[in-house]
């Protein structure tokens, strides 16, 4: 594979007849959410996701520690669902670790990832160490660091944790959303130098190494490139500071089909290479991080149509819904490259290109372009795939003071909500007036 970062193909802007389309929808029961609960609303299906955690265990060697990346989706009831399969988690705030706890996650399981070790963070580490010191070691978060001056903060204080040094790339990034040598994470290896003087300091272990390139990466050659390197990168670390880690998180990033023009992720070959980086990694432990790949096809918007409009000339639809609650936090521009929402109604008619319209006063509120779409009305209920992974914890739902969107899983027939929608006035919960 060339050293070229670019992952992107010029589009069509209404692709041609006998192109690939997504998977079926399961119509029938997302009517009957739509029914139920209303729209906008987010349905995800909890067979998807077991799924592909099960594929992933068919093909990876059972060394690789595989951890869910709850800044995908930080559902409390998704992020249940992925802890009772056995998964590890990794997670980037306060919120998403006493998420990651009340979900089942084993403490020894969740690594705490990314720049944010404000005084929140600290606070429910803390709390958790608290609660697992009498348990047998290894019993608490292990903590990703991101600079000396992170380490610094950890060796001088009143515990010990255990911890990697996160490196930034200094390899090329094949991701869509990519962390690579321009990355604002993590150390250089000029920076470890400094760090030698903290490696047996009474507040950190430091244990091993955290190397992340990106996220949205179809291209198997790609993700190997990521794997290889961090792997790479990793040991020489190791040998710069003379220690030996126990664990190396080489990150993941594996990407999914957003649109008919995306390629299928080829997981065998990626699992084969990591039989390979299993054994150079020894006795080091490889830990993957995933997100995306396990429920972005799961989930489901649902969206009903509030009026017909015209768009640059085109037809064009109106939907309760919007950017605010469907974002495209990754920036895969999904407003033309996205696969075309699924009408969960029936009507007669030519498709036709049609935009998708959202309900915000911002001329950029506009979900998709140019898709093939039947003839819709007010009413029509549109279901958009693929949206199970940064769309309401990755978006700017305050906006206009609409309500968060509900949240339902689905399993066969049995429907679980997980986020009843708030009424309208609970928009005024907390906040108060400024009286003279």
């Amino acid at each position: 594979m060339a050293e070229s970062c670019a992952l992107d193909k010029t589009v069509d802007e209404v692709e041609p007849a006998g192109v690939r389309q997504p998977v079926a929808a399961p119509v029938a029961i997302l009517r009957e959410i739509a029914r139920r609960y209303g729209t906008p609303t987010y349905a995800y299906e909890i067979a998807r996701i077991r799924s592909q955690v099960a594929r992933l265990r068919e093909h990876f060697p059972p060394e690789v520690e595989i951890l869910y990346s709850l800044k995908a989706n930080a559902s409390l009831g998704l992020s249940g669902v992925l802890a009772q399969c056995g998964l590890g988690a990794d997670v980037a705030s306060a919120g998403e670790l006493v998420t990651a706890v009340a979900a089942g996650f084993p403490p020894a399981r969740i690594f705490l990832t990314g720049p944010d070790k404000s005084p929140a963070v600290l606070s429910e580490l803390r709390a958790l160490s608290d609660g697992t010191k009498e348990q047998s070691n290894g019993s608490d978060v292990t903590v990703s660091l991101d600079s000396v001056s992170e380490l610094r903060q950890f060796a001088c204080g009143d515990r010990p944790y255990r911890a990697l040094l996160r490196l930034r790339p200094d390899f090329c990034s094949y991701a869509s959303c990519s962390a690579g040598p321009d990355s604002r994470f993590g150390l250089t290896l000029e920076d470890l130098p400094q760090c030698r003087g903290y490696l047996d300091a009474r507040g950190v272990q430091v244990v091993g190494f955290h190397v992340f390139a990106g996220s949205q990466v179809l291209a198997a050659d790609g993700v190997l490139h990521h794997l290889r390197s961090g792997l790479n990168q990793a040991c020489r670390a190791a040998d710069l500071l003379g220690i030996a880690p126990e664990i190396i998180d080489i990150g993941g990033g594996f990407g999914i089909p957003y649109g008919p023009r995306d390629q299928e992720f080829d997981l065998p070959q990626v699992a084969e290479e990591l039989r390979t980086l299993v054994q150079s990694a020894r006795p080091a432990r490889l830990v993957i991080e995933l997100g995306r790949y396990f429920v972005a096809q799961a989930g489901w918007y649902l969206t009903s149509v509030l009026a017909e409009q015209t768009h640059r000339g085109r037809k064009a639809v109106v939907v309760d819904g919007g950017t605010h609650q469907r974002g495209d936090l990754c920036g895969l521009d999904l407003r033309h490259k996205a696969f075309a929402p699924v009408p969960l109604q029936v009507r007669d008619g030519a498709l036709e290109p049609t935009d998708v319209l959202g309900c915000l006063s911002l001329p950029s509120d506009v979900l998709v372009e140019a898709r093939p779409l039947p003839p819709l009305a007010p009413g029509d209920v549109l279901a958009f795939p693929n949206a199970g992974a940064y769309g309401l914890n990755a978006s700017a739902c305050l906006f206009h003071c609409h309500p968060p969107p509900a949240e339902v899983a689905f399993e066969a027939d049995r429907l679980t909500p997980l986020r009843v929608r708030a009424p309208i006035h609970a928009v005024l919960h907390g906040q108060t007036t400024i009286r003279r």
